[in-house]
């Protein structure tokens, strides 16, 4: 990174921490601003969209006048619906199929990626450079616990980088995977970023040796991380990063207890990575309502008020002006705050988040135990077009079964798409010793004592013997 582009990163990081002191009316202001913005542009450059809006009057447009999109509609005019001609659906599926394009820029200057999301049908993200440093920047504005950002804070970093440790699956084409592949480019020595497998055996080991100021991973893995404590000889650790799963009251408390520092939790999707940053003080996340705008709504689209829990969100990106999401459906329940917080931004907060809940297979390796945790399946099942929904079931220590639904009319075969979903698994980590039969189900069903659909069932549960 060179000294223009170090004070041109440390001026937006410091803009944006600035941004979320703002009274909610500037906020707003700046908001419709981009909206209208992006609305333009999308009309001018995109077939779809201009035959969405046809009949809305796109300079004074409000965002309750602008009707909702779906993944599916998205992904079926998929070449209409981005506003750069060559961008080609086929083009970009096939540049996802070879590995060593993670970290490529897709015709010199897009990232590519998958959805890793609940929705059906897997889509193909993809964003611009600018879109993925205001990602890099916000989470260096608003999810620090270390100092305020600007260009001493800058200069001091290209002196001293902030050391991430970064676990997930195996790199992949998954949303938060390939927008990481970017991040030494775009962040340079401000960040020394290490990636690991929560796969790996040796993961202990590797972050004692890296010795991380901050750690980002998902739920489960750091509250198993955090029954670890006492193996974990960290000694310069400044905040926690929680995303993708639901942290749950007793993780963030027995995580808060193991390390003895701030927790982010963050929530964002595929389509929009950077829609929250976690709240360090009152736990939620503040939705980053300058660049994204979350609308949480009924069955019928009518907005719920503040402290009640909704049906779906709308959610649209005002970075992404290469592939539009304006007002984006998606199935997730959660309630924002009805009041302040106490770390000092005054961003609208997001206080609950329902059904991103996870569970651990613990699976027995030689002499000792381990962990497989949700997203190595969710990414798996993400990778392939054809699959609507999926569960696994741990039969035996060793041995899961997962029941796949398909989406109407796969042109795969049964067999191919078993023996597809299974390489998916290996690819992102699946452990040598564990037995995985596929099978393919014509429907699955929520749990008829809790009313709720579980992803992951254990029918032998945690090992008795199991010392962590």
């Amino acid at each position: 990174m060179s000294l223009i582009q170090t004070v041109r990163f440390s001026l937006l990081t410091d803009r944006l921490y600035k941004v979320s002191r703002w009274k909610a009316q500037y906020v707003e202001r700046l908001q419709l601003k981009r909206l209208r913005r992006l609305v333009r542009l999308a009309v001018e450059r995109s077939p779809f969209y201009r035959d969405k809006y046809r009949e809305i009057d796109i300079n004074s447009v409000e965002l309750s006048q602008l009707p909702p999109t779906s993944k599916e509609e998205l992904m079926a005019h998929f070449n209409q619906a981005v506003t750069d001609p060559q961008i080609q659906q086929t083009v970009v599926e096939k540049f996802i199929t070879d590995p060593a394009n993670l970290g490529r820029w897709f015709l010199g200057r897009y990232a590519i990626s998958h959805t890793s999301g609940t929705q059906g049908q897997p889509s193909l993200i993809v964003q611009d450079r600018r879109s993925l440093e205001i990602l890099f920047a916000l989470m260096s504005a608003r999810a620090n616990a270390v100092g305020k950002p600007g260009i001493i804070e800058g200069v001091r970093r290209l002196q001293s980088p902030f050391r991430v440790a970064i676990i997930s699956m195996d790199r992949g084409f998954y949303p938060s995977g390939a927008a990481f592949e970017f991040m030494p480019e775009l962040v340079g020595r401000f960040v020394n970023v290490l990636r690991l497998s929560s796969m790996q055996t040796d993961l202990i080991e590797r972050l004692n040796e890296f010795q991380p100021n901050a750690l980002v991973s998902y739920a489960t893995v750091l509250e198993t991380l955090a029954l670890q404590s006492d193996r974990l000889q960290f000694s310069n650790l400044r905040q926690i990063a929680n995303s993708s799963e639901q942290l749950t009251k007793r993780t963030r408390d027995r995580v808060r207890k193991a390390f003895g520092v701030p927790i982010f939790d963050h929530y964002g999707i595929g389509e929009c990575l950077f829609l929250s940053d976690g709240c360090p003080t009152d736990g939620g996340a503040h939705v980053n309502a300058d660049w994204a705008i979350l609308e949480v709504v009924d069955e019928h689209y009518r907005p719920v008020p503040n402290g009640q829990l909704g049906q779906k969100v709308l959610i649209t990106n005002l970075a992404n002006t290469v592939q539009p999401f304006i007002r984006y459906e998606v199935g997730d329940r959660l309630v924002m705050a009805d009041g302040p917080c106490r770390c000092g931004s005054r961003l609208p907060r997001i206080d609950y988040i329902e059904g991103r809940s996870a569970e651990l297979f613990w699976i027995h390796d030689g002499n000792r135990y381990r962990f497989i945790a949700n997203p190595l399946f969710q990414i798996a099942a993400d990778s392939l077009n054809e699959i609507r929904e999926w569960q696994a079931v741990q039969m035996e220590r060793n041995r899961i079964e997962v029941l796949l639904q398909l989406l109407p009319n796969v042109a795969l075969g049964p067999d191919t798409l078993q023996h597809e979903f299974h390489k998916k698994l290996n690819e992102y980590g699946l452990p040598e010793k564990v037995t995985i039969d596929v099978r393919i189900v014509p429907s699955l069903t929520t749990d008829p004592k809790t009313g709720k659909f579980r992803r992951m069932i254990s029918h032998v549960g945690q090992p008795a013997d199991l010392v962590i």
